[in-house]
């Protein structure tokens, strides 16, 4: 095989293979697209088998139907955080989702790094 061929097949695999990559990328695990199909009224069984287990569950603060406090349920996907809120139905009801929402990190330069951003000032 001659160095000019060598060098086009060379160029053109890696022009593949970063194609690919770009794609591996775009397309992931495809968490978002089952984020985006969840419903108010779902339950718990059914976000479940839509996500998969949470990363993290718990109660917070705010009283729900019932004078019940409401289930959150997070997932934590790279810096994005995504949050499940079950509120119950009402006494003796089941906890259906009413609220879903997602947040993104704000993010931080290493304590280590010699160069810190300068603060800001109100």
């Amino acid at each position: 095989m001659s160095t000019p061929r060598f060098k086009k097949i060379l160029i053109a695999g890696f022009i593949v293979c970063a194609f690919l990559a770009f794609l591996l990328g775009r397309l992931g695990d495809g968490f978002n697209t089952r984020w985006r199909n969840l419903k108010d009224g779902m339950t718990q069984a059914e976000v479940a088998q839509a996500l998969g287990p949470p990363t993290w569950a718990g109660k917070t603060l705010v009283k729900g139907a019932g004078d019940q406090e409401v289930t959150r349920w997070q997932y934590k996907r790279g810096r994005c955080t995504y949050c499940v809120d079950f509120d119950y139905t009402g006494p003796g009801g089941a906890p259906v989702v009413y609220r879903t929402e997602h947040f993104r990190e704000e993010f931080r330069w290493p304590a280590w790094f010699p160069w810190q951003p300068g603060k800001t000032r109100a």
